[in-house]
């Protein structure tokens, strides 16, 4: 927001702090609505309602139901980027003295897939209601097509570090499996004998990405 030129200093980092967090509320209650009733519960009277915000101010923040669901992806997938660069981080350790790639790698894509189910289990849900959307909805597969293929570009980027020599199919193999995991995951329930299999399922998914690969992770 551009301050005007009669506006004191300091009142316009506040005023811009307002309305982040504003902004930032009615994402979180477009987020609950998306993954509790899919895109068509998502209304800017329902997202302001929930977030405590007059309708005015919803639609200042989000002139479209697209500009909402776009900017909510995109924050998903920030997040996604996050937990993606930590496993990035995880695989360039140093070898002596640590466990092998193998068991890194393991690690690494369970405890990917635990803060999908578990710790933004809200987020998983809205991004599948999303992903069903998308295939439904031209307008909405187009505004989301740029978010999707930067998230595409960070696990390619990824694998091309692990030493794969066609890191961009291999990425797409790897997103579409994970993604397959954790819907299955969030399926047949948190705690279902499923569950109980992901750990070895990840060391599964491991040893075919390091087998196609031919060769260990290697720092960047």
């Amino acid at each position: 927001m551009r301050r005007s030129e009669g506006s004191p200093p300091g009142r316009t980092r506040p005023r811009q702090e307002r309305s982040e967090r504003t902004r930032e509320r009615l994402l979180d209650a477009a987020l609950e609505i998306l993954a509790a009733g899919g895109p068509g519960a998502v209304t800017h009277r329902a997202v302001a309602e929930r977030a405590g915000v007059s309708l005015g101010g919803a639609t200042y923040h989000f002139a479209s139901k697209y500009d909402l669901l776009g900017e909510l992806y995109r924050r998903h997938l920030r997040r996604v980027r996050e937990r993606a660069e930590d496993l990035r981080g995880l695989l360039a350790l140093p070898g002596d003295g640590s466990p092998s790639p193998h068991d890194r790698l393991a690690s690494g894509l369970a405890r990917y897939l635990e803060q999908g189910v578990h710790e933004d289990r809200a987020g998983s849900l809205a991004t599948f209601e999303l992903a069903l959307e998308r295939a439904r909805d031209p307008v909405l597969r187009r505004r989301l097509r740029t978010a999707a293929a930067d998230s595409d570009a960070l696990a390619a980027r990824l694998l091309g570090e692990l030493g794969s020599a066609d890191p961009d199919s291999d990425a797409e193999l790897l997103i579409a499996a994970l993604s397959g995991l954790r819907l299955t995951w969030l399926a047949q329930g948190e705690r279902s004998s499923f569950a109980e299999r992901v750990p070895a399922l990840a060391e599964r998914l491991a040893s075919m990405l390091l087998s196609v690969m031919g060769t260990p992770p290697r720092s960047p």
